[in-house]
């Protein structure tokens, strides 16, 4: 087994960042070392344990979001998860609230973009074409990447289509909708998400889960969100959820229409959110005019990696 000092030397040094698996070793390692013992260890390891200990909790890292940091961040200290070891619902989003609010961050200029990059797992177009609302079907789906620029003030958005960066200005004909930054930075607390959601706005208004994926939250937002989810009493957990990437992954989320699972997913150490689906729970018979819509349990509708979200300065940025 590795021992401590080779895991901080890995996690610490020499370089200025480390990688987030040395970290996310360091820190698995530095929670179990807390963990209470049974007595008659020898009480030089137990030294040498609690000095590596203390040396973890000191250093300064720098913790990503998404696997990326944001340009012009600042750094922050690392320290223990508020549950080693979390055992319900609210638990494991106050762990993933805590990741977020030790994003590095700079609120962005009115000028700057939200860029988002992401991959969705989809069923190829010759398929999805006839089966537009179908599940996700093993051996025909591809993965496609999204990669958008939303302007901070809301007049601009471009995107990549066919391989070509896109820019559309707001004006004349061309119109869309989008939430104002200043009512989405405002959203700091668990109490203020309860309130924008009890009374959305009549023009336009977006889900929570959706406000995730389309806009780069400020670090607060984002935990204030994952607290306020936290206390709704249809949240359910699925701990064996698995990324579109292969990785094991915690979903949190809830049920709609009785058998489908709407999930954000989180990593399993880090609890950084890394993307969302949304998968059949039950069998279920859609009725439809045309057509039933037969679902079963285990059959995914939509599955989404979040690769990329930060602030850049302008369309085609990407970092």
């Amino acid at each position: 087994m590795m021992d401590e000092i080779t895991m901080l030397r890995e996690a610490f040094g020499p370089d200025a960042a480390p990688s987030v698996t040395a970290e996310t070793r360091a820190r698995t390692a530095l929670v179990e070392r807390m963990r209470p013992r049974r007595p008659g260890r020898h009480r030089k390891t137990a030294v040498a344990l609690a000095a590596a200990a203390a040396i973890a909790v000191t250093a300064t890292v720098t913790v990503r979001s998404l696997g990326h940091e944001h340009p012009s961040a600042q750094r922050v200290t690392a320290n223990v998860l508020p549950f080693a070891h979390p055992a319900n619902v609210a638990q494991y989003f106050e762990n993933a609230a805590w990741t977020a609010e030790r994003r590095r961050w700079v609120d962005p200029r009115p000028e700057q973009f939200m860029y988002t990059e992401t991959v969705e797992l989809r069923n190829q177009r010759s398929y999805e074409n006839n089966n537009p609302n179908g599940a996700l079907v093993p051996g025909k789906t591809e993965n496609r990447r999204v990669q958008q620029w939303n302007r901070v003030d809301g007049q601009v958005q471009a995107e990549i289509r066919g391989g070509k960066l896109e820019v559309v200005q707001r004006g004349g004909n061309v119109t869309w909708d989008r939430l104002k930054w200043a009512d989405i930075s405002a959203l700091t607390t668990p109490e203020k998400v309860a309130n924008w959601v009890d009374h959305p706005d009549a023009a336009f208004s977006v889900e929570l889960t959706a406000m995730i994926g389309q806009y780069v939250l400020p670090p607060k937002v984002q935990a204030a969100i994952f607290r306020y989810l936290a206390q709704q009493p249809d949240m359910r957990l699925n701990p064996d959820a698995v990324n579109i990437d292969g990785r094991p992954a915690i979903g949190l989320g809830r049920v709609l229409e009785g058998y489908l699972a709407q999930e954000l997913l989180f990593d399993q150490r880090t609890y950084a959110l890394i993307g969302e689906r949304v998968v059949a729970i039950a069998d279920h018979v859609t009725h439809g005019d045309d057509a039933d819509l037969v679902s079963h349990k285990g059959d995914v509708y939509r599955q989404v990696l979040y690769t990329k979200m930060i602030i850049v300065d302008r369309p085609g940025d990407t970092q």
